[in-house]
Parts: structure tokens; C-alpha cells; sequence
């Protein structure tokens, strides 16, 4: 009996350190991971500032470091609490309540397990501007901090005018206006050495209901025929816009004496007909020379596309400028060859009753254009002879390395004049989107860069329900009838670039200021059908 009460004492004696032992060990690794109390949040001194339909991140970091995917992370606007941009909560983002002007467009991806807690913004307007708070919450603790996100919208190109100063004194009043920015933007004057005029200037600025700010100046100077000025609206110096003009108020010519009036009256009506009459003349005999060498080059074109070898004959351009070298009209007149460099006729005709025009005698090649397969996206597809490109349907793959769909020429051209045309429609087949133009050299071909002048693009685009757009910041749509063959003008040494309607020998578009060391030629079959645009 006693043996066997002493036997059940050393069983349970050891059944009391094997549970000593295992709490033992189990304390150490329990401390080896302890839970944060207390943590900071990190986020930039100053505002963010992103362009109007881009993507930005607003950064916001625990500090230490740890991983915060239990917690709840909350960013809202500060003045509306409940008003959430983005809510994590339960190791997932909730769909609601959240504010139904950020759906679709926020995620957390800077990485919660290093205790990241960015919030990413897509597709960003000029409402997303202003202060949020980024809120991270645990059982035991809770921090917040304040980030603001400016948003910059480019404005109008400035207006200038002149008229005559209060006062006289020999001077004129310069006035200079743009609207549609976003900050407030800076406006200077400059002379043409370039230095800034600070003295008897006024700058006044206004807000619109949407917040966007329109700028106007005005400053007293001194008439001039040659020293011209400057009046440049920037946010910075990359997003800037300047127009120029010189100082003068142009006036009747007044009575001169000793002179009759009527004979007077009599002369300056013949100096004013005289041109008016002899520009009427030459003009009909130019439009029936232009008449009969575009149904030759018409009759070209059709044999061409019927017999689908891809041969191109060489055409001479009569390239005519008005007063500021912009480009008004291109005529092309084919003859036997392919490719070239071709020289523009001289001693052309005037165009026009109002405008004194005069051709160029400077070389204009028409480029035979190459695609590059290896800058197409993914969903482009390019043909044999590298002249047409199509889009097929994207795999789930390539959409996550989405990027702006088009491809590049081979060539490109730093310098001198170069023409090409792309047919955008085959007969009765009319595509749904396309678009054309150049881009400069390593241009960021991620679509969260808008395709603007700014960012390095230059296109006309065609969309079925918006219609013709050149890519100006707002858009500036175009009105054409029909369009099946777009000639593209590339005028490196004068950085413009025009648009043709090559069916009815009309300009569409002019861009002025396409300034870049190296021009590529872009091109973008759409992605709303499978029909090809074509290099002819």
C-alpha cells in the first residue's frame, strides 16, 4: 500500500517539471517578437505635385519598422473624417465606406510586411488636390500625419495685345492674358536679349469656380519695330508657356499735303487692287496646274494599291509659306522611282488674294518609313514587309506590363525636311481609333504618362465617338469630313510639324514648337478593332 502511494507521488512529480520546462522555453520565443506600443509615421515636409491625369504616390512610413498588415490604415481628406479615400482593414481593403470618387483609382503599394503604407492615386484631376491624412491604428496605439498633393494644370497660350497709353507720353500699354492654370502660376516679362522687365508692371490674378486661375499683366514701354517682348506664364521651368509680340499700334496712314484727296483716294485704291487682281490670276492658273497633277498622282496611288507590291514613286512637293513660315498647303506630284530626296519647285505662283506666299527651294524627302518590331507592344503586330501594323486581342500577361500602344519607325531625323503618308482606311473599312505623329528619343512609354507635347509626343488621333484630336493640353479637336490618307510634314530645322488631309489637299494642323534633338515617327493602329493602318 505505501509503495504504492510513493510510486503515484514520483509520476506526478514528473508530470510537473515537463510542464515547468516547456513554459520555460516557450517565454523566449514569445519575447523574440514582441508587439509594437508605439510607432511614428514619416511623411514628406513638403507638398507632392503631380500633372493632371497621371498617377502619385503619397508616402506615409510607420516608424521602426514592422509589419503593419494586422493594423488598420485609414486615408481620408482632413476635413471630412468619414469621407475615406482608401480603408484597410481585417488584412484586406474594404470597398466601402469609401468615397465613390476614388473607386477604381487608389491601392497601398509600397509594401505593409516593411510597414509601407503609401497610398497610390491613378488617373488624378484637379478635385484630388488638397490636404489627407494617412491613419494607422493598432490595438494599443494610433498615429496620423498630414500630406497635400498639389495638382498642375497647364493653361492657354498667352494673349498679347498693345494700344495706346493713358496719358500718351510716347509709350503703349503691352497687356498679356492666360487661363486654366493650376497652382497659381508666375508671369514675367522679358525683352528680347532675354533680361525681365520688373518696372511699371501689374499682375493680377483671378480663380474660376473649378479652381483654376487665369493670369493677366500689363506694363507701359516704349514703341518699337525691333526690340519685341515676352510674356512667359510657367509653373516651372519645364511647364511653361510664352508668346511674343512688338510693341506698336499700327495706324491709317494720314492726308498728305499739297496732295488732292481724290487723288489721293484714287492711288491708294490701285496700290491696294493691283496685287488683289494679279494675286486672283495667278491663283486660278496655279489651282489648274495643282488640278492636273493631283489626278495624275491620284491614278498612281489607285494602281499602286491594286497591285500590292509596295512600290512608291517619287513625287515633287510644292511646299507654300505664308508671312511666318507656317505651313499652309503641301502638293505632291508623282514620277517614276521610289523614294528620294525631291526639290520643291521654284518661281511658284501666289496663294490666295491675301497672302504673299513664296516655295522653298530647300530639299523635302519622302521617307520610305520602316517599323521597328521590337519597340510594338506587345499587341501590335507588324507585317513582313514592315509598312502595316494591326492589334490582336491582349493576353492577361501582357496587361500587366501595360504600356502606351503604338510603334516606332527605325529611322528618325534630327534634321531637314521629311514627309510621309499613312492610310488610316482601306474602301469601305473605317477604323474605330488610330493615331499618328513623332515622339522624341527615349520618350516613358508607361500609360501613366499622358501622350502630351510636354511629356515628348506629337499626334493627331481619331476615335469614332470623339472624333479628330490633336494631342494640345486641352486636347484642340479637329473638324474633317473624311479622312483615308494622313500626310505627315516634319520640319526639323524650323521645329514644326503638320497634318495633311492628302484626299482633299487640305492642311488639318500645325504644331509650332516641337523642339527635341531627335524625331521618331509613331504610329498607334488603336486597340478598338483589328483593321491595319498602312505606310504608302
Amino acid at each position: 500500500m505505501f509503495t504504492t502511494v510513493g510510486n503515484r507521488g514520483t509520476m506526478h512529480l514528473g508530470l510537473c517539471l515537463r510542464v515547468l520546462i516547456l513554459a520555460a522555453l516557450t517565454v523566449p520565443i514569445r519575447a523574440a517578437q514582441p508587439a509594437q506600443e508605439t510607432f511614428t509615421l514619416t511623411v514628406p515636409d513638403g507638398p507632392t505635385s503631380t500633372l493632371s491625369g497621371s498617377s502619385v504616390s503619397l508616402l506615409c512610413q510607420v516608424s521602426p519598422l514592422f509589419n503593419v498588415e494586422p493594423l488598420e490604415v485609414r486615408w481620408y481628406r482632413s476635413s471630412n473624417f468619414h469621407s475615406l479615400a482608401l480603408l484597410y482593414k481585417y488584412h484586406k481593403i474594404q470597398e466601402a465606406p469609401v468615397d465613390p470618387q476614388y473607386s477604381g483609382r487608389v491601392s497601398l503599394t509600397g509594401g505593409m510586411e516593411r510597414g509601407n503604407v503609401s497610398l497610390t492615386l491613378e488617373r488624378v484631376t484637379l478635385e484630388d488636390k488638397g490636404e489627407y491624412v494617412c491613419q494607422v491604428t493598432s490595438k494599443q496605439w494610433y498615429e496620423k500625419a498630414s500630406v497635400f498633393l498639389t495638382v498642375n494644370v497647364t493653361g492657354s497660350e498667352p494673349v498679347l495685345s498693345v494700344a495706346e497709353a493713358r496719358g500718351g507720353g510716347g509709350q503703349v500699354n503691352v497687356t498679356c492674358s492666360s487661363a486654366g492654370w493650376s497652382p497659381q502660376p508666375k508671369l514675367i516679362w522679358t525683352n528680347k536679349e532675354g533680361t525681365e522687365i520688373r518696372n511699371g508692371q501689374e499682375v493680377l490674378n483671378t480663380s474660376d469656380p473649378q479652381g483654376l486661375v487665369s493670369v493677366s499683366s500689363w506694363l507701359l514701354y516704349a514703341p518699337s519695330y525691333s526690340d519685341w517682348l515676352a510674356c512667359t506664364v510657367s509653373l516651372s521651368e519645364e511647364v511653361k508657356r510664352e508668346s511674343r509680340i512688338l510693341p506698336l499700334i499700327y495706324t491709317a496712314p494720314t492726308a498728305v499735303p499739297g496732295v488732292y484727296k481724290e487723288a489721293y483716294i484714287l492711288i491708294l485704291v490701285l496700290l491696294v487692287l493691283s496685287p488683289v487682281i494679279i494675286c486672283a490670276l495667278c491663283s486660278v492658273i496655279l489651282w489648274k496646274r495643282r488640278g492636273s497633277m493631283w489626278s495624275s498622282s491620284r491614278k498612281s496611288r489607285n494602281s499602286s494599291d491594286q497591285t500590292e507590291l509596295g512600290q512608291r514613286p517619287t513625287e515633287t512637293k510644292n511646299l507654300i509659306e505664308g508671312a511666318e513660315n507656317t505651313v499652309k498647303t503641301l502638293t505632291r506630284q508623282r514620277a517614276a522611282g521610289k523614294g528620294g530626296n525631291l526639290k520643291a519647285e521654284t518661281n511658284n505662283s501666289i496663294e490666295g488674294a491675301e497672302t504673299t506666299v513664296k516655295t522653298p527651294t530647300e530639299y523635302i524627302a519622302f521617307e520610305n518609313i520602316i517599323l521597328d518590331e521590337k519597340t510594338a507592344h506587345p499587341a501590335i503586330r507588324v507585317n513582313q514587309e514592315k509598312q502595316r501594323a494591326h492589334y490582336i486581342k491582349e493576353k492577361d500577361t501582357e496587361k500587366r506590363f501595360r504600356m502606351h500602344l503604338h510603334v516606332f519607325s527605325q529611322e528618325s531625323f534630327s534634321s531637314g525636311r521629311h514627309y510621309w503618308e499613312v492610310k488610316v482606311k482601306d474602301g469601305t473599312t473605317e477604323k474605330l481609333s488610330w493615331y499618328v505623329g513623332v515622339a522624341r528619343e527615349n520618350v516613358e512609354r508607361r500609360p501613366i504618362v499622358p501622350l502630351t507635347p510636354q511629356n515628348g509626343f506629337w499626334i493627331l488621333s481619331f476615335d469614332k465617338e470623339k472624333g479628330f484630336h490633336v494631342n494640345t493640353d486641352p486636347q484642340s479637336p479637329i473638324t474633317v469630313a473624311e479622312l483615308t490618307i494622313v500626310g505627315v510634314f516634319l520640319d526639323c530645322d524650323r521645329h514644326t510639324l503638320s497634318f495633311y488631309n492628302v484626299d482633299t489637299e487640305s492642311l488639318l494642323y500645325t504644331f509650332t514648337d516641337v523642339k527635341t534633338f531627335n524625331y521618331f515617327p509613331v504610329f498607334s493602329p488603336g486597340q478598338r478593332d483589328i483593321f491595319t493602318i498602312r505606310i504608302i
